[in-house]
């Protein structure tokens, strides 16, 4: 069975095809859309949508004031990812974490530089 799923990049074709899945089965069954699509796991799908695709996502960069706020939260609460984003309103909790990790590697570059 595993042999029948896609591993790598999704296709525009996949990505349409998954929205209009999303958009008739209602994004909660994800078994059910990933047994149409026929290519993804259900986890996958799942994935792909809300960390891609959803509608309500925010793809701008994130701003300095959100990242002071990312800041002040994980001093707060912690690495809690999905936590965190839900408290900044159309950020996916993977977007959050790669901009704390850029960060965290952009912070010790400085520091060696000092």
């Amino acid at each position: 069975m595993a042999a029948l799923h896609r591993r790598g990049p999704w296709s525009q074709a996949e990505d349409n095809y998954l929205m209009n899945l999303v958009q008739t089965q209602g994004a909660l069954n994800w078994v059910r859309i990933a047994n149409i699509l026929g290519s993804r796991t259900p986890k996958q799908c799942r994935e792909r949508y809300h960390q891609n695709l959803k509608p309500t996502l925010n793809h701008e960069p994130i701003t300095p004031e959100e990242g002071v706020q990312i800041e002040r939260l994980v001093s707060e609460i912690g690495k809690r990812w999905a936590e965190i984003a839900r408290r900044l309103h159309g950020r996916s909790d993977n977007a959050v974490k790669n901009w704390w990790n850029g960060s965290q590697n952009r912070r010790k570059r400085m520091d060696r530089r000092k």
